[in-house]
């Protein structure tokens, strides 16, 4: 993810510097990122995406780092010097994808201890998740869908929807 990343800032001609004041994230925290240094959240995924202009799934799409990037007319999202979201965007955000991984949970009829078990996370940590306590890691997402065999880009793209919808509406929840 992290190649991939460093091939879109590269290519809007985006310093480290210019990703981290958009994205308010730290310059040597995006390096680290880039540098594949951290596991990063749901949440960080969706605000460097938002910088970016493009859909969060293509900062996972698989690494054919010599095929060439789709193009800028082909972006669903605007690029943004606006930060992400507020916080209160954040919870509804992880209230969405919470919900949405109940579902996919329930469909499957599987309790929390045995999606725990199936992914080696905790029973509380799911828990968290599901009820929107907590900011799931990307690989612990991608756990949890390879378990409920659901995509991960699709629920990415429900989170792009609510993200979209609240954009406008600071008090939107």
């Amino acid at each position: 993810m992290g190649a991939t990343l460093r091939q879109y800032r590269q290519a809007q001609r985006l310093s480290q510097r210019a990703l981290a004041a958009r994205t308010q994230l730290h310059r040597t925290y995006i390096y680290d990122i880039e540098r594949g240094q951290y596991n990063i959240s749901v949440l960080t995924l969706l605000r460097l995406a938002h910088a970016l202009g493009i859909p969060s799934s293509w900062l996972l799409a698989p690494g054919h780092l010599h095929d060439p990037l789709p193009s800028p007319e082909a972006q669903a999202v605007e690029p943004s010097s606006t930060p992400f979201l507020t916080p209160a965007h954040h919870a509804a955000l992880l209230a969405r994808l919470g919900a949405t991984l109940r579902q996919y949970r329930a469909r499957q009829r599987l309790t929390q201890h045995a999606l725990a078990a199936k992914t080696d996370l905790t029973t509380s940590y799911i828990g968290q998740v599901e009820r929107g306590v907590r900011n799931v890691t990307i690989l612990n997402l991608v756990r949890m869908t390879d378990a409920l065999e659901c995509s991960v880009h699709h629920l990415l793209a429900v989170l792009e929807a609510s993200q979209a919808s609240c954009a406008p509406l600071p008090e939107c929840l």
